[in-house]
């Protein structure tokens, strides 16, 4: 991918031989940028309902699942706020981050660079700030690296950023904590003084002044020095506890910490720090929000030296809108205190290099498999910022609720997006859930059944629907819910937190339940699951199977956005929903005959095949299935999404739905139309296109191109032997999320232009479904 403005990390031509550590290798598929360097064509939001716009400014954040997060930006600033669970808060600081200071030599002054593009207003002038291009910045979540060349620093440097999300490891994974590694270089032919400065802020503190009630709490021992900020009674319940900086002690290296720093006082130390790459004298100044804690060393000819640091965080509660509490999962391990936060930076410090291994070890298949195009292997791993970013929730038991047994994993949720708040959003998890599934297969394994657990309840109250005015019923018993409910509610005790449409009608939400379910038990192994799953899941489809308005065996839709597209109407039947309905009757058929329920799998592929005749009778157009059968605005167009059912399919082994034929002519009609002639083929797949070419601009979402469909779109390609239309489908979608400005903030949706609809979207995790797909080939060629 173009990197403007970057430089890496020059040979070192100083007569010495170095000494000291090298700096690990960044992975060479790793997505850079030149720090700081803005996007000349970045989108903005393309509704006028109001959206998150922060701009490119956004990086890798830190953090664990279900922790909170903080996000560093690739300018080297500290901006995006979600230490709250389900909140969102950007606000660039003028206090959080590093400084590093290369003494004299080789005839050239001292210089001190702050390691941002964006300059603080009071920061002192004799500090530099980084110029735009100065270094790159490379990220491959759940790390990033700043590097700089002698010429950008007076050194050459290397800094790690490292979150412990690991595949797997669901115990190191939610942490909330990050680790900093620094490599330094000296490239002068005599010694010189090097420092580094980190220097924070109170969580909640604001323009410069502290929260009332909190104190820091400055420790040097035989390990490490540094601060501890512990949060005043005031502070929102979910920033109640303690945060921490912190540093490694080693042999050469001096330590010196900062606290209680207020504006004035903060100035003085930077530019005490400017001066002699320390903080010394050690000490506190009164009533400031602002910490720091200073290394220095000095560094003979050629010399490189490491130097680490950890951020850390232990705020032990989340509080949602209607007040309910709880336990966040690391308190399982951590306790409950909310006084672990040194504690953990300390575990930072100490474990940082096995989990750089662990890493390592987890990516290292993916990223050294030379048929795996570098851009996607970069897309892969970085569209997980989601899981620290995405107002993660992950429990240990309500507050003031009895201890969850040891087995408990717990329950998680990922929030839709911050636009659309609400979790575990059951018709976008049906593309998202690949990721969890491969990385963390017991959070699905919870998740599925918590799902499954909400569906027999029912919400009486009535609720406005936002796009027609009129009332409707929250919940409908039995019906599939939407969601599990919203951060600003009660989510996980009273349902359908979304109100755009009646979801209560919604055809699609059915039966992605019951095929995810099938998906659940065959890569899980998990035959259980059937039996639990069963009989609720008859009962849903009963309910999707009233929707049959003229008997030929295929649900209709009612003119109306009844389905995940909640703007785009369906009329009648549609490839979307009849596909989806055929997989489902296929997979329930599947998961009766493994139970030994032979009578109702026999009269279920009887309802297929009657269900099937009547789709390839109303919809199979020759080279397509219509969007419906309604003679609507739309039925004469090319959904993009038209065989999902049939991907569900094949990603569970259940076979055709349709003629084989027909599918790989429809996907080479859908490549031809919705991927090439959309945007010369660069920009993934647009949702709706009509035959003549031209996109189908009915409705809102008809015109849109949806990353997570388009990934999803491209597995199905890959799956079907289609290896040349998946990547090209991929890397649209891939090309306009990290070359225009919308890296780690992935939307949902955005135009020809480049314009976006709800960033920080949950479905793009679909980019995963691409690896079920490329397993599922490779096994079937062993």
């Amino acid at each position: 991918m173009p990197v403007e403005g970057a430089v890496s990390v020059e040979a070192n031509d100083a007569t010495a031989a170095p000494t000291g550590p090298d700096a690990p290798a960044i992975p060479p598929d790793a997505w850079r940028r030149g720090i700081g360097v803005p996007c000349a064509d970045v989108g903005h939001p393309r509704v006028e309902t109001p959206m998150i716009d922060d701009g490119e400014w956004a990086g890798v954040p830190i953090g664990g699942l279900g922790t909170g997060s903080i996000g560093p930006t690739f300018r080297g600033d500290f901006a995006r706020w979600h230490l709250e669970v389900g909140s969102h808060v950007f606000r660039p600081s003028a206090v959080a981050g590093f400084t590093i200071h290369v003494g004299a030599a080789d005839g050239k002054p001292a210089q001190t660079t702050l390691l941002s593009a964006l300059r603080p207003a009071d920061l002192p002038s004799s500090i530099d700030a980084l110029a735009p291009g100065q270094g790159t910045y490379h990220a491959l979540f759940p790390r990033a690296w700043q590097s700089f060349a002698t010429d950008d620093l007076g050194a050459a440097v290397v800094g790690e950023q490292l979150s412990p999300v690991i595949a797997g490891d669901v115990e190191t994974s939610a942490l909330p904590l990050g680790a900093y590694d620094w490599w330094i270089e000296n490239t002068a032919a005599e010694a010189r003084t090097v420092g580094l400065l980190l220097t924070w802020e109170e969580p909640v503190a604001r323009d410069g002044t502290a929260v009332p009630g909190g104190r820091h709490e400055p420790i040097l021992t035989d390990r490490a020095g540094g601060v501890v900020l512990h949060a005043g009674p005031t502070a929102p319940t979910g920033l109640r506890g303690t945060f921490a900086i912190a540093a490694r002690r080693e042999p050469g290296l001096a330590i010196a910490t900062r606290a209680g720093l207020d504006d004035t006082a903060l100035a003085a130390a930077r530019g005490a720090f400017a001066a002699t790459g320390s903080l010394e004298p050690a000490g506190s100044a009164p009533g400031g929000p602002a910490v720091a804690i200073s290394i220095t060393a000095t560094l003979a000819p050629g010399e490189r030296r490491s130097i680490r640091f950890a951020v850390a965080w232990d705020l032990p509660v989340v509080e949602f809108g209607a007040g309910r509490r709880w336990w966040k999962r690391y308190t399982r391990t951590w306790g409950r205190t909310g006084d672990r936060a040194w504690d953990l930076a300390i575990h930072a410090l100490d474990h940082a290099d096995a989990w750089r291994a662990a890493i390592e070890a987890w990516q290292g298949p993916v990223l050294d498999d030379p048929d795996r195009p570098g851009w996607y292997k970069a897309a892969l791993f970085n569209e997980l910022y989601f899981l620290a970013d995405g107002g993660t929730f992950w429990e240990a038991g309500e507050v003031g609720g009895p201890t969850p047994p040891s087995d408990d994993v717990g329950r998680f949720a990922l929030v839709e997006c911050i636009d659309y708040p609400f979790y575990d959003t059951i018709d976008v998890d049906f593309y998202a859930s690949f990721a969890i599934l491969e990385l963390y297969p017991e959070l699905e394994a919870r998740g599925i059944r918590d799902l499954l657990g909400l569906v027999p309840g029912g919400d009486p109250s009535l609720v406005t629907i936002e796009a027609t005015g009129q009332p409707a019923v929250r919940k409908v018993p039995w019906a599939v819910p939407h969601d599990v409910g919203g951060p600003a509610d009660d989510p996980f005790h009273r349902s359908n937190w979304y109100r755009y449409q009646d979801v209560n009608v919604w055809k699609d939400l059915a039966p992605k339940l019951v095929l995810q379910v099938w998906r659940d038990v065959v890569r899980l192994g998990d035959d259980a699951l059937i039996a639990e799953a069963l009989p609720t899941l008859r009962r849903v489809m009963s309910l999707l199977d009233e929707t049959d308005a003229d008997g030929d065996g295929l649900p209709d839709h009612a003119g109306i956005p009844d389905q995940t597209y909640d703007t785009w109407p369906m009329t009648g039947p549609s490839a979307y929903g009849g596909s989806l309905y055929l997989g489902a009757l296929a997979a329930l058929e599947a998961m009766d005959r493994r139970h030994g329920d032979l009578v109702d799998a026999d009269d279920l592929a009887a309802r297929r095949t009657r269900a099937t005749v009547s789709f390839e009778r109303r919809l199979w157009r020759g080279s397509h299935y219509a969007y419906d059968d309604g003679g609507a605005t739309s039925s004469g167009s090319v959904m993009a999404d038209q065989l999902a059912g049939q991907w569900y399919a094949d990603a569970t082994g259940l076979g055709d739905l349709v003629a084989p034929d027909r599918v790989r002519a429809a996907l080479r009609t859908i490549h031809e139309l919705n991927v090439v002639a959309f945007g010369d083929g660069l920009m993934g797949a647009v949702n709706g296109m009509r035959l003549d070419g031209l996109v189908d601009d009915s409705s809102e979402q008809s015109a849109e191109v949806w990353v997570g469909t388009t990934y999803a779109l491209a597995a199905f390609m890959i799956g079907r032997g289609l290896l040349a239309e998946g990547w090209e489908t991929a890397r649209g979608a891939a090309a306009v999320t990290y070359e225009r400005g919308l890296w780690f903030r992935t939307p949902e949706a955005y135009d020809r232009h480049g314009n976006f609809r709800a960033s920080l979207y949950l479905r793009p995790l679909a980019i995963w479904a691409i690896e079920d797909a490329l397993r599922r080939r490779q096994a079937d060629s062993a």
